[in-house]
């Protein structure tokens, strides 16, 4: 759980990061991230995802040329506040749970006293409901992430509404771009939705009746950490596209510095695609990048 943990605090910021490059190229109406906006609604989780969003696009071109061009932006641009913020603030309880469970007597029998006067004391303190219920719940937050990043991914590819080349091709007319990759973050979406129904619901009968209930936190635990390998191969995958459409958009106006920084980190790993090699060894690239690395800070 503590490894999930880690891991899931590096997803959570790059995700806030790949949004942004998302966002700006896809024009977001910023006025619905606005502080006093966003305060109507109040949770930490948006609060933060929020700022940082606005000091990320702070100074864009992109974002002012787009002021103005629709009312509202679609809700997997406009809520990502609100579904990162969620997320952000599963993750915080999920956090407060793993450490009070690393501060806690796990076994059965507990052994107290002293060697003199030991006193052994039969309990439950083996079964971890709370422990279980962390893990489940962070899974399904960072499947609701992933979601979330396919479907923004989707808004850059889909020719229908991105105003880009379609599926991000150097040569739509011959060429698939993007296409299959988006196949492969919506299917990664896909088993996530299905790895994110709840271990701790699982039963389980043993020991003649007398372990009649069970939490599950292992398995909750482990299947947590499938969620994340996911989710990190989908928000490669959109931050790729991202930088995509912002080769496409160079010419159109400036990026903001914040979303630069994510825009320069993801060229040292991979160039622009033009169809000329296989997808594959980009998104590992990308994904290595998610998982090992802490997204370039806004100075």
């Amino acid at each position: 759980m503590a490894v999930a943990l880690s891991r899931a605090e590096r997803l959570l910021d790059w995700a806030d990061a790949i949004a942004a490059l998302t966002l700006e190229a896809a024009g977001c109406q910023i006025a619905a991230f606005d502080e006093a906006v966003l305060a109507l609604r109040p949770s930490a989780g948006i609060e933060k995802v929020g700022a940082t969003l606005r000091a990320r696009l702070q100074g864009s071109g992109l974002v002012a040329a787009a002021r103005g061009r629709r009312t509202q932006d679609a809700l997997s641009l406009r809520s990502v506040p609100h579904a990162h913020g969620a997320a952000r603030d599963v993750f915080d309880n999920s956090t407060r749970v793993a450490d009070q469970e690393l501060a806690s007597v796990t076994d059965n029998p507990a052994v107290s006293g002293t060697p003199e006067q030991p006193i052994v004391s039969s309990e439950a303190h083996a079964v971890a409901p709370a422990l279980g219920q962390a893990a489940d719940s962070l899974a399904i937050a960072l499947a609701q992430i992933g979601a979330i990043s396919e479907r923004r991914m989707d808004r850059l590819v889909n020719p229908l509404v991105s105003g880009l080349p379609p599926f991000l091709a150097s040569d739509a007319g011959s060429h698939s771009g993007f296409m299959i990759a988006q196949y492969t973050a919506a299917a990664l979406s896909n088993e996530n939705r299905r790895l994110a129904a709840p271990a701790a619901m699982d039963g389980g009968l043993t020991s003649g009746l007398q372990e009649d209930f069970l939490a599950h936190p292992t398995a909750a635990a482990g299947k947590l950490l499938a969620v994340i390998d996911n989710a990190e191969y989908i928000l490669a995958i959109e931050l790729m596209a991202a930088a995509q459409a912002h080769d496409f958009l160079a010419k159109t106006a400036p990026r903001a510095a914040g979303t630069d920084l994510v825009y320069k980190a993801v060229r040292q790993h991979v160039s622009h695609y033009g169809d000329e090699r296989p997808l594959n060894g980009d998104i590992e690239a990308v994904r290595g990048l998610i998982r090992d690395t802490a997204p370039p800070p806004v100075s």
